[in-house]
């Protein structure tokens, strides 16, 4: 049964562009030399690590998804551990309402070239999705991602994780947030992710 997979490596900065497309050739070679479909993919670019990984403070970006049969996952991710060029990497199975984050994502992106940005209409289903609730502390507790009908807390977006950290870098618990004990899991899990891939910090005085 193939599986929708996300993959996400980051290549050492010293690499000039043509070598660093070269080590994206490889991997995507990789994946379509095993039988599997390359669905998306995103160049992030050169972007600020959170933290210094094997000594940089800087590492290109780049976002794979794809469609597989598990075992094709080992092998990729042995390929990435022998590759020197590769300081990081993080690869998972995407859950569904991931999926479906990813494909509402696509769409309006596509709209927004077609179509001035502040004419472009907004259905409920895409305010859900890609618009983050507020996580203020109130005396009345509900979970707003309940309440704002999201589904999938997505790692990529570094700043809304914050608002669930402490001042120490600690998640926040339920009786401050409200947050109900499903969506404080996937908050746990979008926080290890992000920090893995050095888009948090794990210092607290890197948050500031």
């Amino acid at each position: 049964m193939l599986n929708q997979y996300e993959t996400v490596f980051i290549i050492t900065p010293v690499l000039s562009e043509s070598q660093m497309k070269e080590a994206v050739a490889k991997f995507k070679g990789v994946i379509t030399d095993g039988g599997g479909t390359i669905l998306h993919e995103e160049n992030w670019g050169l972007k600020k690590l959170a933290y210094p990984i094997q000594k940089k403070t800087t590492g290109f970006y780049y976002l794979i998804e794809f469609k597989t049969e598990g075992q094709l996952i080992g092998k990729l991710e042995t390929e990435y551990r022998r590759d020197e060029r590769v300081i990081r990497f993080l690869t998972f199975k995407m859950e569904k309402y991931a999926v479906e984050y990813r494909e509402k994502k696509k769409n309006m992106r596509a709209n927004a070239k077609k179509v001035d940005a502040y004419a472009m209409p907004q259905t409920p289903s895409e305010i859900r999705y890609l618009t983050p609730p507020t996580v203020e502390i109130r005396k009345k507790k509900y979970c707003r991602f309940k309440k704002n009908r999201i589904k999938y807390v997505d790692y990529k977006d570094p700043e809304f994780l914050k608002k669930f950290l402490n001042e120490q870098g600690k998640i926040l618990p339920r009786r401050v947030t409200g947050t109900s004990l499903k969506f404080q899991r996937k908050v746990a899990q979008a926080v290890k992710r992000a920090r893995h891939l050095a888009l948090l910090p794990y210092v607290t005085d890197l948050l500031k």
